[in-house]
């Protein structure tokens, strides 16, 4: 009795089927993190035009921001074997009124080695430490003209903008690579505990503006309220500015 010809087929298909799958099965995969900020003021959603108080006892302080931009770079995640998984760019840049990072959303993915990852921290770095890449402007066109002073003080790391009746403008344009003003920060935000990454992960920090007035140094408005160079007041706003971020979650 001769097989038939379905059967002739499947059998003949059986190789390549058995190929198919064991190939996907051990095809090497990779775990991807995104990053997500979210942005408060002590507590509160902090938003553009909006204004908040800061009750210090003696006096209050009435703060209206209307510009937030900054640069941050050198991103990395820590594994529990003291690994680092860097981010998919070296440079970013977000600006809070446009609610957009450049070059694009920032991400991690793992190498695709099948290996289990498990992180403990994120480390970054708020503004550009690389004084080539100050004062050659390396970045070119991938950041607008509005966060780059020139080559003498280089990239503006940080930019905050308010309004307050007492002072009228309030204006923190933060930089300078050279010293005594190296005014980038690195920073090092351990979590609550190991987190074993799935294929998809978003991690979550939180950034708390009021910390900018209020963490390291306490900014008395009256006498730093425009501080748009590097100078001993950029110097106080700098350190803040390390302390305003947290870690949230990891899911």
């Amino acid at each position: 009795m001769k097989p038939s010809i379905k059967l002739i087929v499947l059998i003949a298909l059986l190789p390549f089927l058995f190929f198919q799958c064991t190939e996907n099965e051990t095809k090497p995969s990779s775990q991807l993190v995104k990053l997500n900020i979210e942005y408060t003021w002590d507590n509160n959603p902090f938003l553009l035009n909006k204004a908040y108080i800061w009750d210090k006892g003696i006096r209050k302080d009435t703060i209206t921001p209307t510009k937030l931009i900054y640069h941050i770079n050198n991103l990395r995640l820590i594994t529990s074997d003291n690994e680092k998984i860097s981010s998919k760019q070296m440079y970013y840049m977000f600006d809070f009124e446009q609610n957009t990072y450049l070059p694009e959303a920032i991400a991690f993915n793992t190498a695709a080695d099948d290996k289990q990852y498990t992180i403990t921290a994120v480390e970054f770095t708020l503004g550009i430490a690389d004084s080539a890449t100050n004062a050659n402007m390396l970045l070119g066109n991938l950041f607008p003209s509005p966060m780059y002073w020139g080559m003498v003080q280089g990239y503006i790391n940080f930019k905050f903008e308010a309004l307050s009746p007492k002072v009228n403008a309030i204006i923190y344009h933060i930089g300078g690579y050279l010293a005594p003003y190296k005014n980038s920060r690195t920073l090092k935000l351990s979590f609550d505990k190991p987190y074993l990454l799935n294929k998809e992960n978003s991690l979550t920090l939180s950034a708390d503006l009021f910390k900018l007035f209020n963490s390291k140094h306490s900014i008395d408005l009256e006498t730093v309220n425009l501080v748009h160079a590097p100078n001993d007041q950029s110097v106080l706003i700098a350190d803040n500015m390390a302390e305003i971020f947290s870690f949230k979650s990891l899911k």
